[in-house]
C-alpha cells in the first residue's frame, strides 16, 4: 500500500489544484497545464507523512511549499502544514461569507453559516500563537491549539448536521480536519522539543 502512495498524492494532487484548493506552487519540474505536479517524493517527507492519520492529505498540502533545499524534518513539515491550514481556513472562511451572504437562507442556516465564520477566524487567529509555540519549544500550548482547532472545524459540521441540513462547506471542512490533525500527529509523535 505505501507504494501506491506517490501515485495517490498525483492523481489527488491535480484532483485538488484543479478544484479550487489551490496552494502555493511547487519546485517541481513536471507540469501539467498551468499546474506544477509533484513526480518524485522525498523519502524523509514520506516517511513523516506516512506516521500521519491522513498520509495522502500530508503529501499533497506540504509538496507545494517545499523548496528544491528545504529541511525536511517534523518541525519544519508542521510549520508548513500550519502554512497550509491558514492557507485553506482563508479559502473555507470566504467560501462560507460568500455562500451566507448569496443565498437566502433560513436563520438556523445563517446561524450554521455563523459559527463556522466565527471558528475559522479564530483559526486564523491561532495560526500566529502555534509558531510561537514551535518557535519555543512549547509543545504543551501547540497541542492545546491545534486540538482546539480540530474542536472548531468540527463544531461548524455539526451546527449543520444539528439543522438537519447538509453542509455545503463539508469538503473543505474534511481537508481542513485532517490537516489540523496530521499537524497535531506530527506534534505529539514526531516533534521532541
Amino acid at each position: 500500500m505505501k507504494h501506491l502512495i506517490p501515485i495517490q498524492v498525483f492523481f489527488l494532487f491535480f484532483m485538488f489544484t484543479t478544484s479550487s484548493i489551490a496552494l502555493a506552487p511547487s519546485s517541481y519540474d513536471v507540469r501539467q497545464g498551468d499546474q506544477t505536479l509533484p513526480v518524485v517524493i522525498n523519502p524523509k517527507l514520506q516517511r513523516i507523512c506516512d506516521q500521519t492519520d491522513n498520509p495522502v492529505e500530508c503529501l499533497i498540502t506540504t509538496v507545494p511549499f517545499l523548496r528544491e533545499k528545504a529541511t525536511i524534518n517534523p518541525v519544519s513539515i508542521l510549520e508548513i502544514e500550519v502554512e497550509a491550514i491558514d492557507i485553506k481556513t482563508k479559502e473555507a472562511l470566504d467560501k462560507a461569507s460568500k455562500l451566507l451572504l448569496s443565498s437566502s437562507n433560513s436563520k438556523p442556516i445563517a446561524n450554521c453559516f455563523n459559527i463556522c465564520i466565527n471558528n475559522y477566524k479564530s483559526i486564523l487567529e491561532s495560526k500566529h500563537r502555534i509558531l510561537d509555540a514551535i518557535s519555543l519549544g512549547d509543545d504543551k500550548q501547540l497541542r492545546v491549539e491545534l486540538s482546539s482547532n480540530v474542536d472548531k472545524i468540527y463544531h461548524c459540521e455539526d451546527a449543520f448536521e444539528e439543522t438537519n441540513v447538509k453542509s455545503p462547506i463539508t469538503e473543505v471542512n474534511s481537508l481542513l480536519g485532517k490537516m489540523i490533525t496530521n499537524s497535531l500527529t506530527i506534534t505529539i509523535d514526531m516533534v521532541h522539543f
